[in-house]
């Protein structure tokens, strides 16, 4: 276990409020989301340094977890496609994240605030994101939910020619009433069709009837798929379906770079798992659907604007130096105080659950 590394300049942040009084606002006092929005916004609009801001007033509040669905949202809705690399990238900087939280010594997300690389990480990818390419950005397919499940209704949907299409990857305990959905989406993105709304609309249509089966307490469970690696709970989940359709259609192209993509948003989908990710996550799906149906070009330069970038990192801690005005810094008194109370807290903490405690693992 290490001793957590600090930035050496007068940006350190010495502040006494606890993780719990940043639930819904964020260090400045602003209010969480709207700082999510903003800095969303501004990656969208290409302004640089708010969207830098906004990051630092996040990391100053703990609020990583909520960062890192601002991420995998912003790229799989605005650029994906347009930059197909760059989940490649976003990846390893996770596996970094996640090596710093793992290996070094700290009580709360609070401490991380002022890590030197933890300071970059988050520098570096949010000026990636601003002056990446970016495609037009992807909207929900809508599922009408009081027809859409009556087969009698469904006719002008089902177009597949045949049944076939998944005979690749249907297994046997796979629940035989998403068959004919998967077989659909299967068609969807073969050579014969490339149809990227239709098959976007069948992931919707398998997300939703697993909503529905959960409310009639009648879950539907998948024959469990060797490459997911989650918790027992979550592996018998259709989405997994869907995956396994498109890792088999991705193998098919001729350029296994593709399926090193793919990897890498099924990856980044799986981070910190939940029943509701499929539905927060769904442009991550839709980005993957996007890489088997459309052209995707591969020589673009993940990095644009590399001199500017490397600006920004150089001179990040000015932003936390505005930050930092807004601390709140406690007395000598409640130093001492809290001093005995504090190191035996910290003494009782095993790293192991510090770890399994973050919101991002």
């Amino acid at each position: 276990m290490n001793e957590l590394p600090s930035v050496k300049d007068n940006s350190v942040i010495n502040d006494m409020r606890l993780p719990g009084e940043f639930t819904n606002n964020t260090f400045s006092n602003f209010k969480k989301l709207q700082v999510k929005n903003e800095m969303e916004k501004c990656m969208l609009n290409g302004k640089l340094e708010p969207a830098c801001f906004w990051c630092c007033e996040l990391i100053c509040s703990g609020h990583f977890s909520e960062i890192w669905e601002t991420i995998l949202h912003f790229i799989g809705k605005y650029i994906h496609i347009a930059n197909p690399k760059l989940c490649i990238y976003i990846e390893k900087r996770f596996l970094l994240f996640k090596s710093i939280i793992s290996n070094e010594d700290f009580v709360n997300e609070l401490h991380l605030r002022n890590h030197p690389i933890i300071r970059k990480i988050f520098a570096e990818i949010i000026s990636i994101l601003t002056y990446s390419n970016k495609k037009h950005s992807y909207e929900t397919v809508k599922i009408n939910k009081k027809e859409e499940y009556d087969i009698t209704q469904m006719t002008e949907r089902l177009i597949a020619p045949s049944v076939h299409y998944i005979d690749d990857v249907f297994q046997k305990e796979d629940p035989k009433e998403l068959f004919v959905a998967m077989n659909e989406f299967s068609y969807n993105l073969s050579s014969e069709k490339h149809n990227f709304r239709n098959a976007c609309y069948w992931i919707e249509w398998v997300i939703e009837f697993e909503i529905i089966c959960k409310k009639r307490k009648m879950p539907c469970v998948c024959e469990p798929r060797p490459f997911v690696k989650l918790d027992t709970k979550f592996r018998t989940q259709p989405i997994w379906m869907i995956w396994d359709i498109l890792f088999h259609h991705v193998s098919l192209k001729t350029n296994p770079f593709f399926l090193q993509i793919m990897q890498s948003l099924f990856s980044l989908f799986c981070i910190k798992y939940t029943q509701g990710t499929p539905k927060r996550r769904r442009f991550l799906l839709y980005f993957a659907v996007s890489i088997i149906t459309e052209e995707c070009d591969l020589t673009t330069d993940m990095i644009q604007n590399k001199k500017n970038i490397n600006n920004v990192l150089t001179n990040i801690n000015k932003l936390y130096r505005e930050i930092k005005k807004k601390e709140i810094t406690p007395t000598t008194d409640y130093l001492f105080a809290n001093l005995e109370q504090e190191a035996n807290f910290e003494n009782s903490l095993r790293k192991l659950q510090l770890v399994q405690s973050m919101d991002i693992l």
